[in-house]
């Protein structure tokens, strides 16, 4: 809010807390239609799950094409949003998704209605990437080179087996450390693997990071990890390749479209995740190589280009 505020972009709530956003508040969907009727808007932009929900539906009627972003390759679990997506195809002028994985799940799980799909990959600002590095060793003790996860901590990360490949990677590269910026409901659990692998001082988990401070830390690291079980297309490996920095990332990261060069692909088992970073770490020539390859793809996904192909999806819409 506060960033809005200070570039003067007014911000209308019609609801606090997650209760505003259950499926079955008729008031909330109420209150959304009106402010969309007095402010005579031109199009509307929503985002998934509760976003898209409210949004299209408010939308009917209002005779404005509707764009549906889905950020993310996760199949609903729940039955009645997946039946709700399907129905609110017919709700949608166009989807935006952020990858091609990403697409292939709206055809999969949405586009009943066939409206049509673009890719818009997610982009970053190369101007708030032009920091210096973190000294990692004075702020965390970490020395040596570092690997770094960047995320929420919960299952979906499998951070769990990033510290248990780093147990193995250390039988060949010794002087490697482990740094992960992120919290959630897995973190005692992680500290207590840590401390059964004996890597108290090899691995580190820096709970919560503001994401201003994200791209100095990625500056002092070697390698980026990213063995998740599924993702859209994370803003943080963008990050890493405005940084320079390779990555490990598992087959389901949907950012191998953009960075396979500067990329080695991994499973999400432990002794290819261990396998994949330690052939990085091992290896300056090619570690360096795929550190080039990473600045040489950067460029093409700064925000300024991403905001003139969207300029460009709106534009056609109206």
């Amino acid at each position: 809010m506060p960033a809005y505020e200070e570039h003067d972009i007014p911000v209308i709530s019609i609801g606090n807390g997650d209760q505003a956003i259950n499926t079955h508040r008729l008031d909330t969907l109420l209150k959304l239609r009106k402010v969309l009727k007095d402010l005579d808007v031109d199009l509307v932009h929503t985002l998934h799950f509760s976003g898209d929900y409210f949004g299209r539906l408010a939308a009917l009627g209002l005779g404005v094409p509707v764009v549906s972003h889905i950020r993310n390759i996760k199949s609903e679990r729940k039955a009645k949003r997946r039946v709700i997506n399907k129905l609110l195809s017919w709700c949608t002028t166009q989807y935006l998704s952020v990858s091609q994985a990403a697409a292939k799940t709206i055809e999969r799980d949405h586009n009943v209605a066939k409206r049509p799909v673009r890719v818009l990959y997610n982009a970053v600002d190369p101007k708030k990437l032009d920091v210096a590095p973190r000294d990692l060793e004075t702020e965390y003790g970490l020395r040596g080179k570092t690997v770094i996860g960047v995320g929420r901590v919960v299952k979906q990360k499998n951070f769990d087996r990033l510290i248990k490949a780093m147990a193995i990677v250390k039988g060949r590269v010794p002087e490697a450390s482990l740094l992960i910026l992120g919290d959630g409901s897995m973190m005692p659990d992680l500290k207590r693997l840590r401390s059964e692998l004996g890597l108290e001082r090899d691995v580190c988990l820096a709970g919560f990071v503001a994401n201003t401070e994200i791209p100095a830390h990625l500056r002092a690291s070697s390698i980026l990890a990213m063995p998740s079980d599924y993702e859209g297309l994370p803003i943080t490996h963008v990050e890493a390749l405005f940084c320079g920095l390779p990555a490990v990332i598992s087959e389901h990261v949907p950012s191998a479209e953009i960075a396979a060069e500067s990329s080695l692909i991994c499973t999400t088992e432990v002794e290819d995740i261990a396998d994949k970073i330690a052939l990085l770490l091992e290896n300056d020539e090619l570690h360096a190589s795929m550190a080039q390859k990473a600045l040489d793809a950067a460029p093409q996904f700064s925000m300024e280009n991403y905001l003139t192909q969207l300029k460009a999806v709106y534009d056609d819409l109206l």
